[in-house]
């Protein structure tokens, strides 16, 4: 314990001389002065301030003056924001707070600072005598979870303008091409991609969860209320998310034309299980005509032989009540873990 603290004379504050202190006081400074979290408290009318060696960086300059002065005093910069909350632990509430934005004095000028902090009620007997307050600074958190959020959004925005720079030379470079539909679907393609970047983003980048790339790439093409999802939340490695996203897309662009979507009853239903260190993943279609094995295989049929993860572990089934494509994939392969 720093010696401006140990030798400090209480006896020239409110609170007089330790000796004197009522039992709860003391009790309280043994507790503060033995925790290594920075940790300080209240107590009087006049609400003296005491606190721990942790406690100190906090208060920078004011340090050791501020100790056994009335805290409103020692915290003026900040006091329209945080009595309310001490007066709400001396009315016997406790009151807790997360990431606080506070303006403080420090070096001199103000500083946006963040803090998550405990104030508890301090009784002697059946009276409210002070507080007690456990605090952590948060700001360097704070900031870098804001920087990481404007470089992920940045780092989106440049991805979403590159596949529209792609999408635009090539609908110029393909604008003489008679088979429409061919540059539409590779239209629809870059849509598909960026619909995974989305979804990647939602989680920083550190992969894309399963649910959402299947709901947001259905969602772009078919009706909410034709489709059905179902299965465990997990969390799908980043580079293997625009796979799963164009293979759903694949899978329901064959249902509009083909399957189970050319008809106003047809049904899709996607789910997932994991066991066994691996998942398994069935698209089942219902309500359209029968499927049938194409006879030729195209990009969209290749992309689905794939698999989820590139390679393979594809099975399908062209049965009288619809396609049927089961997909398999290694836990270590497909997952964050």
């Amino acid at each position: 314990m720093p010696k401006s603290i140990d030798k400090f004379d209480w006896a020239q504050t409110p609170l007089g001389s330790k000796e004197s202190w009522p039992a709860a006081l003391k009790t309280t400074y043994d507790i503060i002065m033995g925790t290594d979290f920075a940790a300080c408290a209240t107590w009087g009318p006049e609400q003296t301030l005491i606190y721990n060696a942790a406690y100190i960086p906090f208060l920078g300059a004011r340090h050791p003056e501020a100790l056994g002065r009335p805290i409103h005093e020692v915290w003026s910069d900040v006091w329209d924001d945080i009595a309310p909350l001490i007066q709400k632990a001396r009315a016997g509430e406790r009151v807790y707070m997360e990431n606080m934005h506070l303006v403080m004095t420090r070096n001199g000028s103000p500083e946006d600072t963040y803090w998550t902090f405990s104030y508890s009620p301090l009784r002697d007997g059946d009276r409210v005598e002070g507080i007690i307050d456990i605090a952590i600074e948060t700001t360097g958190q704070v900031v870098l979870e804001r920087e990481r959020a404007l470089v992920m959004g940045e780092t989106t925005h440049r991805l979403k303008n590159t596949l529209a720079l792609v999408q635009a030379i090539a609908q110029q470079t393909l604008r003489d091409v008679p088979d429409r539909e061919r540059v539409q679907a590779f239209d629809d393609r870059l849509h598909a991609l960026a619909s995974a970047h989305d979804v990647l983003l939602q989680h920083e980048w550190n992969g894309a969860d399963l649910q959402g790339l299947v709901e947001t790439a259905l969602g772009r093409l078919v009706d909410r209320a034709r489709f059905h999802v179902e299965g465990p939340q997990l969390v799908v490695k980043a580079p293997i998310a625009q796979n799963v996203s164009l293979l759903i897309h694949e899978l329901a662009t064959n249902a509009i034309k083909y399957g189970a979507l050319t008809r106003a009853d047809g049904r899709v239903l996607v789910r997932w299980t994991r066991e066994d260190g691996a998942v398994f993943m069935e698209w089942r279609e219902r309500g359209g005509p029968p499927a049938t094995a194409p006879k030729r295989k195209g990009f969209g049929s290749r992309l689905v032989g794939l698999g989820l993860t590139g390679n393979g572990g594809v099975e399908r089934d062209f049965g009288p009540e619809g396609l049927t494509v089961r997909l398999t994939a290694p836990v270590e392969s497909l997952l964050e873990i």
